[in-house]
This record gives C-alpha cells, structure tokens and sequence, in this order.
C-alpha cells in the first residue's frame, strides 16, 4: 500500500476531476472575467504583486462573487499540487456593472517546506497565477517570474 501524499491519495495531488470543484455553486447572475494583470512582470524572492483582476456583472440581478486566484508551479524541482489557493476576495457587483479586484500574491507564499534543510524555500522560477469564480473555471491567467530563490527559518 502507497501512502505517499503526492501520488493522488488526496485531493491536492489528485489527477481525477471533482464531482464539485472548490468554489462550486449556484448564483442568480452571471459574471465575466478579463484583464488579469500584475503590477510588475518578475519578483523577487521577498518582494509582493500585486494583482488586478476586472469583473463583471454581465446578468440581470445584484449578486456577490467570491474573485479566487490559483498558481501553478511550472518549473518547481519539487512535487507541487496541480492548482494552489492563494488568495479570495468577496465583491457585491450591480447588474452591469464592473469592478477591479486586487490581491496581493507575495514569492514567499509560494515557498515549499525543505525536510532536509529544515526551511521554506521559494523557488526561481515561472508561475502561472490564474484567476476564477471556481477551481474549474479559470478564464484568466498571466505568467510571473520569481527572479531569485531565498531560503526562510521559522
């Protein structure tokens, strides 16, 4: 028996579809998403993005959105999961109506824990960051360029 986290045993490292992806749900309108972009194209290991992500109201009725950003790892040495959480943010939009969400993705957020150097290590390398209502429907993406690598203690 495989017991190893990172072969599919949960739902982080899972290659399989869910049966109702992280962010899932019924809503009275609908939105469109556009225009994700980051305050600076590279990042150092311990510098901050920020980035803007344009929504809109594109249906007939008031309604909240939960705005998520996801990345994918795409030149990590180390098993990463497929999509990666790092940042929400709730917003009421009036029929019509568009608004520009910002969240802030720091390089140090997107550090793995080292077992063997007993630290958090941020990687150089590119990252797609992604942008979405739901896990499974991410319309927009850019890539980032974590510029250096840095190693952090707890």
């Amino acid at each position: 028996m495989d017991y190893d986290l990172t072969h599919g045993s949960t739902y982080m490292y899972s290659k399989d579809k869910p049966l109702y992806a992280f962010g899932y749900g019924l809503s009275y309108t609908t939105f469109a998403y556009e225009g994700l972009k980051l305050s600076a194209p590279t990042a150092p290991a311990d510098g901050t993005v920020h980035v803007a992500i344009k929504v809109k109201n594109t249906g007939q009725r008031a309604s909240d959105e939960v705005v998520q950003m996801y990345v994918q790892h795409l030149g990590s040495i180390v098993d990463r999961p497929r999509l990666e959480l790092k940042g929400f943010k709730r917003v009421r939009i009036e029929p019509g109506a568009e608004t520009d969400v910002t969240l802030d993705l720091k390089p140090r957020d997107l550090a793995y824990w080292d077992a063997v150097r007993h630290a958090w290590r941020v990687e150089k390398e590119q990252v797609r960051v992604m942008a979405g209502g739901s896990s499974d429907s991410l319309p927009v993406q850019v890539t980032l360029a974590v510029e250096t690598s840095a190693e952090f203690k707890p």
